[in-house]
């Protein structure tokens, strides 16, 4: 099995892309950061650092590459030929990928490939309605209707604080990336087409709109609690 996981960055190797590799799937990152693309695919691999009261725990995420997200026709193919596939980039830049995403997706159709799932890691609301609406830009009106049918568009409530990585954290290991222990991964039942993938930790719920609003007042309400109370004591980490 075959899953694009574009993004790298914190939530990509944190989080989403390490539940599709331990699900089984090989994994292909998409990032513009070329010394990660560089490094992930002379390892093949990284660490993910679980950081929890008593200590830490190390798991090795293996079978990774990564692709140049630059090289427009590269990310097209991986696309075509992806089971699975996820975003984690930051909404503002949804509409630099969704012409590789549209790309591959004519590839897709053209080869006659069956459905496949996106699943959406984005800071922001509706966010598949805004790439439904960037990607569908740049399809004709019959390759519209083939997205339609066979394309799912699934929000996603990221269940996982993955912090900024400091040179402490990373401790001469620049592919390790230290998160919490917490990790869910609530999706849209609803929006799937086809089967829903089997990974540990995906949470498919609906209707979706009670996790959104759940992360926005409960879970995220607790982050910045806990971050007020440190401040006022003097703490440095949580």
């Amino acid at each position: 099995m075959k899953a694009v996981m574009y993004g790298a960055g914190n939530i990509g190797r944190g989080f989403v892309g390490a539940l599709m590799s331990q699900a089984g799937y090989q994994v292909t990152f998409v990032d513009v950061d070329r010394e990660l693309v560089d490094r992930l695919n002379a390892a093949g691999a990284y660490t993910l650092r679980v950081i929890e009261s008593e200590g830490h725990r190390d798991t090795l995420i293996t079978n990774v590459s990564a692709i140049d997200g630059q090289d427009g026709e590269a990310v097209a193919r991986a696309v075509a030929e992806c089971d699975l596939m996820a975003t984690a980039v930051g909404a503002r830049i949804l509409p630099f990928i969704a012409p590789n995403i549209a790309r591959g997706l004519k590839m897709r159709f053209a080869q006659g490939r069956p459905e496949m799932n996106i699943i959406i890691c984005e800071n922001l609301m509706d966010a598949d309605s805004m790439l439904e609406k960037l990607i569908k830009k740049e399809l004709t009106g019959e390759e519209g209707e083939r997205f339609d049918r066979s394309v799912g568009l699934v929000e996603a409530s990221i269940g996982r604080m993955v912090p900024i990585q400091t040179e402490e954290m990373r401790q001469g290991d620049p592919l390790r990336v230290c998160v919490e222990g917490y990790g869910f991964l609530p999706v849209d039942r609803d929006a799937f087409k086809g089967s829903i993938p089997e990974m540990s930790g995906l949470v498919p719920y609906s209707p979706f709109e009670y996790y959104l609003r759940r992360k926005l007042w409960l879970h995220n309400m607790g982050h910045a609690c806990c971050t007020y109370m440190g401040m006022y004591a003097g703490k440095t980490y949580i």
